[in-house]
């Protein structure tokens, strides 16, 4: 009785183990987690605001599905003073969160046995996404050399860029992103982190190709803006491929929530920054203790420069791994295996919690794994 479609969509492992969690934080269990990608910091104070005077004054109908205009300008006017560029307003449609905004990209451009190049380790729902459209995943490791024999022995359509990257929290590297758009007809990349990076400068695909020649750029408020239940996204593409997308928008969501994005334009004021700035610097010395207590126990990790996560090498079953030190321990990690084959010893620390919790989350697991 159910579709075929969904026959290799497969569970979200990170979810799988977030409600094992959540069942043991309910029989009065104290769970310190270290494997959801959420940020543990409010939004900015103005977006709150914004977001309650938008629900008094009634702003509870539909928007139009291209998303609020105000918005959509701000957006606009936030990258092109970012990354010099010179983006439109038919450049640009809001969504219901990224993750709906990929597969909408997705679906407006993929034909069926379309190959698309995805880089190993990925966010598990690319895949997803992708055989659910009827085309064809090829996996590449991070690095240049397995990407050119890839490219080199298929025809590829489409690459998915996720920098920086969940799971590895690192920056796609200058050499990766410039070959890629010299082979590759099609960009989707996914920002959804970008502005979360340490110790080195940010590059983004919009300063690659900032007429949006071939790209399709996702971004959203979730990440660095703290935003999570707001589920509000953006895309920015060709105006073609946009009217395609506001097609589907039309259809299966009609509109994003409308006091939803009225918040969202005070994420881009200056007080607004200025105090995801201070979120950056907090984030940064989490990192700095992670990678402290890694080194000590001398384990091999994926040393991370961005986004909030750290990929470590735990060179056992990360899935068994896993679920016996939450059970036993009460400490959330994400197994590897959900990441793309050739994972499967591998752990994704998650340091967007506190400092007490983070601390003692890495000394259970550590200890856990000796």
């Amino acid at each position: 009785m159910i579709s075929s479609r969904l026959n290799n969509f497969t569970p979200f492992e990170v979810m799988e183990i977030l409600d094992i969690a959540n069942a043991l934080e309910k029989k009065g269990e104290k769970v310190i987690h270290l494997e959801i990608g959420e940020p543990d910091f409010s939004p900015p104070k103005k977006v709150i605001e914004k977001t309650i005077q938008a629900l008094k004054e009634g702003k509870t109908s539909y928007t139009s599905s291209y998303g609020i205009l105000d918005l959509r300008k701000t957006i606009v006017r936030y990258l092109n003073n970012t990354y010099k560029t010179n983006l439109k307003l038919e450049n640009i449609i809001i969504t219901p969160g990224t993750s709906l905004g990929l597969f909408y990209a997705l679906a407006a451009i993929l034909e069926k046995d379309d190959k698309v190049l995805l880089l190993n380790p990925t966010y598990p729902c690319y895949p997803n996404f992708i055989r659910f459209l009827g085309a064809q995943v090829i996996y590449a490791r991070f690095n240049l050399e397995d990407i050119k024999k890839k490219v080199k022995s298929n025809k590829i359509k489409l690459a998915i860029i996720n920098s920086p990257s969940n799971p590895l929290g690192v920056l796609v590297p200058k050499d990766i992103l410039f070959f890629l758009y010299e082979n590759i007809p099609l960009i989707v990349a996914d920002e959804i982190y970008q502005g979360l990076v340490y110790e080195t400068e940010a590059i983004s695909c919009l300063q690659i190709d900032t007429f949006l020649e071939k790209t399709i750029y996702l971004n959203g408020f979730s990440k660095f803006f703290g935003m999570t239940g707001f589920r509000l996204g953006y895309i920015l593409a060709n105006p073609k491929i946009i009217e395609a997308i506001l097609k589907l928008q039309q259809n299966l969501f009609l509109c994003p929530t409308s006091f939803a994005q009225e918040g969202a334009i005070a994420a881009f004021e200056e007080d607004s920054l200025k105090y995801i700035e201070s979120i950056k610097k907090n984030l940064n010395e989490k990192r700095k203790l992670v990678l402290s207590y890694l080194k000590q126990a001398k384990l091999d990790y994926i040393y991370p420069n961005a986004a909030f996560y750290v990929f470590v090498n735990i060179k056992r079953d990360s899935k068994k791994f896993c679920k016996s030190l939450l059970l036993k321990k009460k400490v959330a990690l994400t197994p590897g295996s959900g990441f793309g084959p050739g994972n499967e010893t591998y752990i994704r620390i998650s340091y967007a919690t506190s400092f007490k919790d983070l601390e003692e989350g890495l000394k259970r697991f550590i200890s856990f794994l000796s």
